[in-house]
Parts: C-alpha cells; structure tokens; sequence
C-alpha cells in the first residue's frame, strides 16, 4: 500500500511514493494535466450569439505521466538498483474544476464548472459545461491569453499508510481562525509554506498542543509528522483551492512555469467546533490528498487558440447528442447502464439507449425547437457479483451536446481494504477475513507474509457498515483462534492480531551422567486459552532448540515448564512444573549459571557456496565449550556456551576448511548475538 510516512521521490516532473512493503514498487503521481488528443486535442469553446449569451465548454484532460516521463523514472531508479514496478494509486474520489479569476474592483474567483473523473487507471475528465456570459468571456480571453490564467484543477484523494507514530494533539479551532483573519496576508490567496509556518506559529503559542507518547528516539520526526498531518486536516477544513491571482512566469525556454494554487480561507468562525482532537497511534490510513493543475492555455501550448474557438447563433435547429459512459462499468460491477431522455417538462420518456462497455457511446439527433433535455440514468447490477437490485438516479438537465455519464460517480462503489497490522505472519499460515454487507455475495480475503493486505469490492454497498469475522490459522503445530464478528463503517481495516508479542525461548539442554532422554513441557495459558510445545533431545544430542510459544493479547509474558530426565536404567525422573519469565531456559545446571549465545551465518549459502568443505565454529570459555559443523547448504548455527558466573569472556573460533587444503581461523572475543562470517575470496595461481 502506498506508504505515506516516507518522503516521495520527485524524478522527470513526476512525484513517486514508496509503497509499505515492496521496496521495488513506486506509486505515479502526475503533476500537471494533459489534453487528452485522439488525434486533435478536444478541447473546444462555443460562443452563443443571439438573446441567449454565454457559451459551451468541451473539455476532456487526463493526469497521466507521458511515456517519455516514464522512460526517465525507470533509467533513474534503474541506475540505483533493480529494475523497478511502476503502479497507478488506487484512487477512491476526485473532483475537477475549471475556475479563473474576474477582473473587478478587486480579484474574485469564478469557478466555471466542476466534475468528477474517471479514476480507471490514469483520471480522465471529460466536461460539458455551459457558461453564462461572465464565464464565456473569461474562457475566451484565458484561451487568447489576454486574462489571468483560467486553470483546470484535478483534487484527487487515495489511501496511504502513515506512521508509526506515538503521539496526540489539541487545538482551539476558534483561535486558530481569529489568527488567520486577524493577519491581512491571510484575506489574499497564498500558498501551501505559508499555511505551514501558521501551523507551527500556532503550536509555538500553545493553540496547537502536540504531545509525543511514544518516545523511541524519532520525537522530533514524529512531531513534525503529526503537525503534517494536522496541517492537511485544518487546510481541507477551513481552505478551498484557486488558481493563482497573478500570471505564471515566463521560463527562459520559452515554457510557463508551472502552476502553485492559492488557498483562501471560506469557513466562517460559528461553521467551526470550539476544538478538536487528533491522536496518532501505530499506523493507520490517512486520506492522501494530490492537487495538479494546469492553465487553458498551457494545454492548448503551441496551438491557435482561435481552432478552437467557435461561434453558434442559436436558432431553430437539429442537433446532435452524444451519450457517452466512462468504460468501467465491469469493473464497477454493473451489466449496463440505461439512460432516458426525455424533453424538458414532458412526462414521458422520449427515447431510452443502453450503454455497456462494448458500446460506451451513442449519438442521436433531435429538434432543437422541442427545448432542452432531461436525462436519468439507471444501473443494471451483475448479478454473479451482488443480490443488490437495479438503482436509479435522478432526472438532470443536459447542457451541450454531450451527456458524460459517471456510473462512478452516480452509483458510487466501496473498495473495502484489509490491512495486516501488528500480526506475526512468521508463523501464522494466513488469516482469512469474511467480509458481508448488505445485498453482497460474501467475500473472503487471505492475508499472509506474502500478502499482508487484500480488497474486497462491493458495487452496490455504498455507506452501510460491513461485517467482519476473522479467522487466525497457525501453521502446523500451531494455534488458531476466530474473532467475534464486528462492524466497521470505514473504508479501511487494520487488522491487529489476537496474539500478543510471541515468547521466544532458547531451551539448553546440559548432557548428565546416566541421562539417555530429556524432555521438556513449556505452556502458556491465559483464561480458556493454552499452547503448549513439547520437545525431546536423546543422548548424544544435546543442541539448544528455540522454541515460540504463544499468547492471547493482555496476558502476562510468563511460561511454565516441566523437565523430565529418562535414564539409562528406565527409571523417569519428572520435576515439578515452575514458572519463568527468561529468555533462556537452561536444563540440568547445578548452582548459578551464565548463558551467551552467538548466532552465526555464513554468506554464500553455507559452505557448498564458498567454495569450502566445512565450517566448525566453536564458542568457549575456558574449560567450557560449545562445537557445531556447517555442511553442505546449511549458512546458519546458534551456539549456546553455559558457564560458572564470573567466568571469561567467551571467545569465537571459525574454521574454514577450503577446498584446497588450507583451513581459515577467525576469532572474536566476547563476540555479538549475531556474528556474519563474510565471504573471502580464494586466491588463485
């Protein structure tokens, strides 16, 4: 998933977000829309002339990277490592605007048309908005050049991962907004760093008050990560976007430099709450929010503006209607759309066409004298994906001769995402997620270490809470456990396991005289719940085994244990069961004891890989010693040495035996957990 805790690359004008797990995938973010071409760029404007001023706009953009773009992204991450996945964010909403700004007594902003994208793949606006005479004549003169800039505006939001983070926040909203109208530059249009140095002079004067729980060492990063993301809330709760009030610069390349929107300040003091909370624990969802925005005329860039602008005298005429629906309606879950028409203020359906997505568009023609038309449009739902019945919308009004339908939009689907979050996916086999809402076959989502989260698409559950029911399977040997079915009203599930943090023992077994069999009972158990784990060693071996044992959430990490010792003459001698709370469980030691543990591994894969025979590693103290021999394929041993308190530091000894005879020693005195025996080249005559 798109992880929203890392800073995202910026490469080729193109803003790329890493994703949570998969080091090699990047997110693609565009920056700046495009005409979509096919082969002309469609964009066009109709100037009425005649009673009826205005005009008609026809517009259809994309935010898209170009292929050149992608070409660069993928040499620059080439270069640094593997060869890297590109993917498109999974966009849950958008809106597009068209707005500019008149030319009064003072600025004021003109939002001439808003809508909402396709957001299959790479987001696709198509427009057909009709302007009154202000709005014509503001397209007009942006399109010529001769006006500030009239500027289409993709406001795009996703999910991404954000965190960890430890840390709760409060702010007095009321304040807040006496501060920002108190300030003259704040009733002008300003950018994004002066919204965010308000926020820091707000947490500076205790309006914003940020407290950190989780002090892990990243206190200042994880401040400045909740003051981020308190900063996005209160811009998307009191601010709306504009274009910029002034002209973009020309670059010395002859190019217009890109596009920073403006954001004004439109929620009045009384729409606020007295306060408002904010607390960030672990990671979580947080709505991604992507502004782009390019200037009419920089998408026309060096085409004659006057090819695309027109002039129609409305009269008594036949015209032509194109019904068009975004081609994504399987994907939607839908069979078909219909669509009536019907003239305005008639009470019968006129004409009914059906669109799918073998035939997305339809044209017919109709008097213009018979007045302008009404269209409604009505979903037709697979029935191999939902029970949901067939849903309609309401009449709308037709402006222009085409009718863009958003099955998107009108019947707006939900993609129900299940995230693993504090899960050990190291022994747990998957997690299957049961998924049920309304008029929605059941679905089953499996979570693993491969696959740590998965989406459920519901078409037609629209709002209504779903019901989730979660079943923790463990590998062979292992426990399972079911959750209680429960309802969740978001969009988004982080799933945190039942278990609490694994208990990992080290059971070092000492060999003892007349001893041919050890065994060894540990268990955990809390209320109704108990795991437990057997294992035996038989003379000679005696090799210390790890052993996981695990727990419900909120029970203590403590274990019991029972050894019992079979000897030579059959005679089995079983101690009482005791508690413990070590992580090392040594068996059959008189008096005190001490425990080092050295864990090494060999790079190369084992000895076969670098070019040697064997590999005898020995940890010792003095008299005390512990041996292994690594052959063959196995890169990997844990060494456990128990000695007497106050003994020497215990000292590592590799042996590498190569090939060619010569045997390599490498020592380390009081060595770490965790040893790497690097690979040495072999010298060659």
């Amino acid at each position: 998933m798109l992880d929203a805790g890392r800073t995202p690359q910026r490469i080729a004008g193109l803003t790329l977000f890493f994703d949570h797990a998969d080091a090699q995938r990047r997110y693609v973010l565009a920056e700046t829309p495009r005409l979509v071409a096919n082969p002309d760029p469609r964009l066009s404007l109709v100037l009425f002339r005649g009673e009826q001023s205005g005009g008609l706009l026809q517009l259809e953009s994309t935010l898209a990277p170009t292929a050149a773009q992608l070409a660069a992204v993928e040499r620059a991450l080439t270069d640094s490592g593997r060869t890297p996945t590109l993917a498109r964010p999974d966009w849950r909403s958008g809106v597009v605007r068209v707005a500019g700004w008149l030319q009064a007594q003072e600025l004021a902003p003109k939002m001439l048309v808003a809508g909402a994208p396709s957001l299959v793949g790479d987001p696709v606006s198509v427009i057909a908005a009709r302007l009154d005479a202000a709005g014509a004549a503001l397209a007009d003169a942006a399109l010529k050049g001769n006006a500030l800039p009239t500027v289409v505006i993709f406001e795009l939001e996703t999910l991404g991962l954000s965190g960890p983070l430890g840390v709760t926040a409060e702010a007095d909203l009321h304040a807040i907004h006496d501060r920002l109208t108190a300030e003259g530059a704040l009733t002008t249009p300003y950018g994004r760093a002066r919204i965010a140095m308000t926020w820091e002079s707000a947490a500076r004067e205790n309006l914003i008050r940020v407290r950190v729980l989780d002090e892990t060492g990243e206190v200042e990063s994880q401040r400045a990560e909740a003051m981020r993301r308190i900063g996005e809330d209160l811009l998307a709760r009191m601010f709306s976007p504009f274009p910029p009030p002034e002209r973009p610069r020309q670059l010395d390349d002859g190019t217009v430099a890109p596009l920073e929107l403006s954001f004004r300040l439109t929620v009045r003091r009384e729409e606020l709450a007295t306060s408002s909370r904010w607390d960030f624990r672990e990671r979580r969802a947080v709505t991604i929010r992507h502004y782009a925005s390019a200037s009419l005329i920089d998408l026309l860039g060096d085409r004659d503006p006057a090819d695309h602008i027109t002039f129609a005298d409305l009269g008594e005429i036949q015209r032509e209607v194109v019904i068009r629906a975004e081609p994504e309606l399987t994907r939607l879950g839908l069979a078909a759309l219909e669509v009536d028409l019907r003239h305005s203020g008639a009470a019968s359906v006129h004409r009914t066409v059906v669109l799918t997505d073998a035939m997305p568009e339809l044209r017919l023609r109709t008097e213009a004298g018979d007045g302008p038309l009404q269209y409604r449009v009505r979903a037709r739902f697979d029935p191999a994906l939902t029970r949901a019945p067939d849903r309609e919308a309401d009449w709308q009004d037709a402006e222009g001769g085409l009718i863009a339908v958003s099955a998107r939009r009108l019947f707006p689907p939900r993609m129900f995402t299940v995230i693993a979050g504090r899960v050990e996916l190291d022994w747990l086999d998957h997690v299957a997620v049961r998924v049920e809402a309304p008029d929605e076959l059941p679905r089953t989502l499996l979570l693993s270490a491969d696959a740590p989260s998965a989406d459920a698409f519901l078409p037609a559950a629209g709002g209504r809470a779903v019901t989730v029911t979660a079943e923790w399977r463990g590998r062979r040997d292992e426990p399972s456990i079911t959750d209680a079915p429960r309802e969740v009203a978001e969009d988004l599930l982080v799933l945190d396991s039942p278990f609490a943090e694994s208990i990992d023992v080290l059971v070092v077994p000492l060999p003892l005289s007349g001893v041919v069999t050890t065994v060894v009972e540990l268990r955990t158990q809390h209320d109704s719940f108990v795991h437990s784990k057997t294992e035996s060693w038989d003379a000679p071996d005696r090799a210390p085994r790890r052993i996981g044992l695990r727990r419900l959430a909120g029970s203590a990490r403590e274990f019991s244990y029972r050894v019992q010792f079979i000897r030579e003459d059959g005679a089995i001698d079983e101690k009482p069961w005791a508690s413990s709370d070590r992580s090392t469980l040594v068996i059959g030691a008189q008096g005190a004891a001490e425990v080092r543990t050295a864990e090494v591994v060999l790079l190369g894969g084992g000895p076969a890989g670098r070019g040697s025979i064997a590999v005898e590693l020995v940890l010792e103290a003095g008299e005390h010693r512990t041996r292994d021999v690594l052959e063959g394929a196995r890169d990997s041993a844990t060494l456990a040495l128990v000695m007497p308190e106050g003994a020497p530091a215990p000292v590592l000894i590799a042996r590498e035996f190569l090939m060619s005879g010569e045997v390599r020693e490498t020592r380390w005195t009081n060595p770490e957990a965790l040893v790497v025996l690097p690979l040495v080249p072999v010298a060659t005559t």
